[in-house]
Order: structure tokens, then C-alpha cells, then sequence
């Protein structure tokens, strides 16, 4: 059966885009790295390409984090994916590429580790022009049975509903952010949508509040929280997982 990501002791350690601190987000590299130290759990982002590819990057644009400048949503792939996704880090990752989901998702998926798969709001579609991402990601998730170690988060929840509609199977997080409701209406989307787990900032949290959310059957996942004192705090709340762009620096915590 192989490890189980959804019964690891808590709180997890999710690294947070890879292990993000020390090596460029979002790239096979930071994911690598994140197996190697052993965190209990991969984060990553999402989103479209003009041609309708599933591209692994957080920003709505290539500027910040590689050598090229323009809108993920106005890019072909193949642009994105000769940009060059490292030097902005540090020189001696030059040439690491943006990748796909795909590509990421065949290199973890026989790993002892969990994937939190976030969707990001510029990858809904209202109307899908082809196949929805929210059906790509159901599709691929039955067909290699990943759904006992993969979370779908999302801070559109219209996303999550749709993914729910879907699959019964998906689990699913509720991503709670400046511009969402509060986590009383993520809780209440939670009961309606069978989710997993509330993902949240710590500024919204205090042990009453995990309290209350635990107890109602939900997790608790906190972002993103990288000095030792932050991670302090946060396993002191007692959260169910904790997102860290610094995950062996969480480990050592623990151990």
C-alpha cells in the first residue's frame, strides 16, 4: 500500500512550492530537494497556458521568477518553457525550466510523499473552452490512483465545487485569503463540499479557532511560515500541517 500522506502524525511538513527557500520555486529541482530532506508533503501552483497547458508557477506573469516578462494565460507553453526559471535565485541554477504538471506529477507519484495541488484562479474557466482543469486533474488522479495522496486547494472556490461535482474521491482544501470570506463561510462551503482541509494564514488563527475547526472534522493547514520562531508558534497552535518554503529547517523542530 505504500505511505499514506493523509496519516502522517501532524503537523505535516508541506514544503511550500519545494524546498523554496533554498532553491527556485516551483521547479523539479525544489521538488527533488523537498523528497530528499523528506518533507511529508509537496505544495505547487497552477494555472493555464495560452494554449491550454498546465503550467507549474505561481505568479500571473513570468517576471518575477525567470529571465522573461509577459501573462502565463497570453504565453505558449513552449515560451514559458524556454524561459529560464533559476537564475533569479541564484546563477548556479541557470537553465532550470518552468515546468509542467505533468512531468512533476510522474516524478512524485511513486514517491512516499503527498501533493497539494493548488489551483489557481486564473485557470477557471466559468464556461471551459475544451476540457476543464478541474476534469485534467480528476482524469489523471483516477487513472494512476492518486487520490490517497493528493489535495486539491484552491482560493476559487467555484474550482473546488467543480471538482467536487466531479469526483467524490477528490479531497479538497479550502484556501482562505485577504480577498475570501472568512473561515466561518470556508467551514460552511467545507460541510457543503465534503472537504479535507481549511488552508488559512496564521493571522487568522488561535488555538480556539483550530479547536473549533478540528472539531467539526476539518484539518488545519497554516501558510506560510519559514523562521524558526513562525514555525514555533505554529506547532504550538497545534494545526494539522504547516506550509514552509524551509522544510528541514521545520524537520530539525520536530525531531
Amino acid at each position: 500500500m505504500g505511505l499514506d500522506p493523509f496519516s502522517i502524525p501532524k503537523p505535516w511538513v508541506i514544503a511550500h512550492r519545494g524546498d523554496s527557500g533554498e532553491y527556485p520555486e516551483n521547479t523539479l529541482l525544489s521538488f527533488r530537494k523537498a523528497v530528499e530532506i523528506k518533507a511529508d508533503w509537496i505544495e505547487l501552483d497552477i494555472t493555464y497556458s495560452a494554449d491550454n497547458q498546465i503550467v507549474v508557477i505561481h505568479d500571473d506573469s513570468l517576471d518575477r521568477t525567470t529571465d522573461k516578462k509577459g501573462e502565463i494565460r497570453h504565453l505558449s507553453y513552449n515560451a514559458i518553457r524556454n524561459s529560464d526559471a533559476g537564475s533569479w535565485k541564484h546563477p548556479k541554477f541557470k537553465g532550470e525550466p518552468v515546468p509542467n504538471l505533468w512531468e512533476v506529477w510522474d516524478f512524485l507519484k511513486d514517491k512516499e510523499i503527498g501533493l497539494n495541488v493548488e489551483i489557481k484562479s486564473t485557470a477557471y474557466e466559468e464556461i471551459p473552452i475544451e476540457t476543464a482543469i478541474e476534469q485534467e486533474l480528476i482524469d489523471y488522479a483516477k487513472k494512476n490512483s492518486l487520490f490517497s495522496k493528493t489535495l486539491f486547494s484552491s482560493f476559487c472556490w467555484d474550482s473546488l465545487a467543480r471538482l467536487r461535482e466531479l469526483s467524490v474521491d477528490a479531497k479538497l482544501g479550502i484556501l482562505i485569503g485577504e480577498e475570501s470570506s472568512s473561515w466561518m463561510d470556508a467551514l460552511e462551503l467545507g460541510f457543503r463540499l465534503n472537504a479535507f482541509s481549511l488552508n488559512l494564514s496564521i493571522h487568522e488563527l488561535d488555538p480556539e479557532i483550530v479547536s473549533k475547526i478540528q472539531g467539526e472534522g476539518f484539518k488545519v493547514l497554516v501558510y506560510t511560515l519559514n523562521s524558526e520562531e513562525e514555525l514555533k508558534k505554529g506547532i504550538s497552535l497545534g494545526v494539522d500541517g504547516i506550509f514552509t518554503n524551509f522544510p528541514a529547517r521545520m524537520r530539525s523542530l520536530l525531531t
